[in-house]
């Protein structure tokens, strides 16, 4: 399908807006273009997604609330390192604005005569926010639809989290039944999407014996699913066996949803770190080790592997990239400036807090010392505007582990007060209003720690996350 004229003047002007962005105001210009050519194109989404679809390269579509961005783009680094050229929103820029700018940017010139630009890729690996995930999918018809997890998100934009469930799953639906679904095994609520449907289907996740955890009562961090998403009805989370729950079961007595088996799961981490994760029907064995830290982190991967292998990517391409993948600036990012280890974590939810508290105080005792922490905390619309969900969050449990604070951004009296009541002494919070000098600050808190290991780490929302960079990189 041949680009219309107008859509090659299109692209003409997106290079334009984005050569001014980033060479005089010194910005990445991802999305602001796309912002401009669709107020003067109502249609251009629609004419660069129909003339994708036609090209023919294989779609991923990857959504979820926490943890796409690192599957996404551990899929697409996998693929251009065994010689593909991929379309891919790297950045993060998972709305629509920032999709279309991905898809614009893949376009190349190929001279004056015949088509004059032409989409260059192999695959096509698109992160797409969950609230927009049926409008994507509808425009984009994906091969491969992968879910990393559900979980409440900014309840004041999108409600309930089992209602995005339920429009992605009914989004799935009206897609071909040849779409194969990559799902996790042990999440309820992304689980479900392949509920009942009779797609080709992928599940991932991870052995009982790899994650064991004694006297565990009730509710558990792996899921927001209380009831069962098909009938109502009270899940049960967790299988007992010889005084341990296996958080990686879960079963609805009255109707009978259940866990799949996973295809492909993680067995163990030995002492080095290394993951053996097996392919379920042939026994096949892939380990690998991975370049981030977190077990979160360890599920993102086996999403990522489960897709690679689908397409027949070389293990041992894929081995090298999971050990030396490095994320992009934000949602997970480390640096070092000048002897202190700087690392960046995007928190947005009570889940995806939760784990990165677990993740940085992880092995801390007396030899190591608390962390010292910014919070970089605000209610701007892409942040979201209730602010309540941070009383979910188990500060409590992490507490004893967390050395000083900082604390900026729009709504800090917030977070003090929530801190104050996990049992935080008030006199090792401090609120600095201005960003630039939170920043300072902590890094000072860094510099004096009494190890040669000396880290700190800064946690921002979302618009802080963006307004950090100038002071970071």
């Amino acid at each position: 399908m041949l680009l219309k004229t107008k859509n090659k003047a299109e692209i003409i002007l997106y290079v334009f807006l984005k050569f001014i962005l980033n060479k005089i105001f010194k910005r990445e210009g991802d999305v602001l273009p796309s912002y401009i050519l669709k107020k003067i194109d109502g249609n251009i989404f629609d004419d660069f997604a129909n003339n994708v679809v036609s090209y023919g390269a294989p779609v991923v579509l990857v959504t979820g609330t926490n943890g796409k961005t690192t599957t996404a783009n551990l899929i697409a680094e996998a693929l251009r390192a065994s010689g593909k050229n991929v379309c891919s929103n790297s950045n993060g820029a998972n709305m629509p604005n920032g999709i279309l700018s991905a898809i614009i940017g893949a376009y190349k010139f190929a001279g004056f005569t015949g088509d004059v630009f032409k989409f260059r890729a192999d695959y096509i690996i698109i992160e797409t926010d969950e609230k927009v995930f049926p409008y994507i999918s509808s425009k984009l018809k994906p091969d491969v639809v992968v879910v990393t997890n559900f979980y409440r998100d900014q309840l004041d934009r999108y409600g309930e989290v089992n209602s995005t469930v339920f429009e992605i799953k009914k989004a799935v639906k009206n897609l071909s039944g040849r779409v194969l679904l990559v799902l996790p095994s042990f999440e309820p609520l992304a689980a479900f999407i392949g509920y009942g449907l009779n797609n080709p289907k992928i599940y991932y996740g991870f052995d009982k014996s790899f994650f064991k955890c004694g006297n565990i009562s009730g509710r558990t961090g792996m899921s927001d699913a209380f009831t069962c998403p098909d009938c109502g009805n009270v899940l049960f989370v967790g299988d007992e066996s010889n005084g341990n729950i296996f958080l990686t079961e879960f079963k609805c007595e009255k109707c009978g949803f259940a866990n799949s088996n996973p295809d492909i799961y993680a067995k163990y981490r030995d002492a080095g770190g290394n993951i053996k994760a097996i392919t379920g029907e042939t026994g096949e064995n892939f380990e690998f080790k991975t370049a981030l830290t977190g077990d979160y982190n360890i599920a993102n991967h086996l999403a990522a592997y489960s897709v690679l292998k689908h397409y027949k990517i070389d293990g041992d391409i894929v081995k090298y990239t999971f050990g030396n993948f490095q994320t992009k600036f934000g949602r997970s990012f480390k640096k070092n400036i000048k002897d202190v280890e700087v690392n960046i974590d995007l928190v947005k939810n009570p889940a995806g807090f939760n784990s990165v508290l677990e993740k940085i105080t992880q092995g801390r005792g007396k030899d190591s010392g608390p962390v010292d922490i910014l919070f970089a905390f605000s209610d701007r619309d892409a942040d979201g505007k209730d602010v309540s969900w941070i009383w979910d969050v188990e500060f409590e449990k992490y507490a004893e582990n967390i050395g000083r604070i900082i604390i900026t951004g729009l709504r800090p009296f917030d977070l003090a007060l929530r801190l104050k009541a996990a049992g935080i002494d008030k006199d090792d919070i401090e609120v600095e209003r201005n960003l630039k000098k939170s920043v300072e600050k902590i890094f000072l808190a860094g510099k004096r720690q009494d190890s040669q290991d000396k880290k700190i780490f800064i946690l921002p929302t979302y618009t802080e996350l963006l307004k950090l960079k100038k002071y970071i990189m």
